[in-house]
């Protein structure tokens, strides 16, 4: 049996319109680089909120730790999405009760409103799973995830339906992808990345080379108007 080298790379830039406007970056991303798994999580904040990289950033520890303890836990893979969803609805509503805003409502639009994009991967395969917008890739397939700026974010548990305006019903689950055994590469990225540089991302060998790569394109081509991040993970034969 092939025994086969784990590896993934992380960059995030700031939004050229963020800059424009001096807004801050609302992208978040958490990353658990081990021998035998790779865990990936990237969250966006809603445009909209006035601080929603606070959720974002806290939403990407949180995930990514949730992951790892069940992992540690010995629970199988294919069951953490169904486990996770609702314990990240209980750990939104925790923050809001912590808090005690003067009006809870305004607080969950301004701070708490993310899309959520992750990935666990091994060598004998795995999954992506994902609540809202954003870029799955996986060995030459690209998917684009587009909710028309209108994703059914995981804090919208803590709203009242009548706030929400009624409509359909929110999710209550991840939806999740099966990544095969044999996958070669992967990637997982905010909406704001452009996908037709993806190519340029494999086979960094340095930890900081998605990020230098990323950095190169912000500033010498204005790439990248919105927040982009994003997480590429690779399995290669040991040599």
């Amino acid at each position: 049996m092939t025994t086969h080298t784990l590896r993934a790379r992380a960059g995030r830039v700031i939004g050229r319109d963020h800059i424009l406007r001096a807004a801050n970056c609302q992208d978040a991303f958490a990353l658990i680089e081990r021998p035998e798994v790779l865990v990936g999580v990237v969250c966006d904040g809603c445009g909209e909120g006035a601080h929603s990289e606070v959720g974002a950033t806290l939403g990407a520890a949180f995930i990514s730790a949730q992951i790892s303890r069940l992992i540690a836990e010995g629970v199988p893979v294919g069951d953490i999405p169904a486990l996770l969803y609702p314990r990240v609805v209980d750990f939104l509503r925790a923050v809001l009760d912590s808090t005690q805003p003067a009006n809870p409502v305004l607080f969950v639009r301004d701070h708490l409103l993310f899309t959520v994009i992750g990935a666990i991967l091994s060598e004998q395969g795995g999954l992506i799973f994902a609540a809202g917008d954003g870029l799955i890739a996986t060995d030459g397939h690209l998917i684009r995830r587009d909710e028309a700026n209108q994703p059914s974010y995981i804090a919208y548990h803590l709203l009242d339906r009548a706030v929400l305006g009624g409509g359909e019903p929110l999710a209550d689950s991840f939806e999740v992808m099966a990544v095969p055994s044999d996958w070669n590469r992967a990637a997982i990225a905010s909406d704001g990345f452009e996908p037709e540089v993806l190519p340029q991302m494999w086979h960094k060998s340095h930890p900081r080379g998605v990020q230098r790569l990323m950095n190169a394109l912000s500033e010498r081509e204005k790439r990248f108007r919105d927040d982009a991040t994003l997480i590429v993970f690779e399995r290669s034969p040991q040599t």
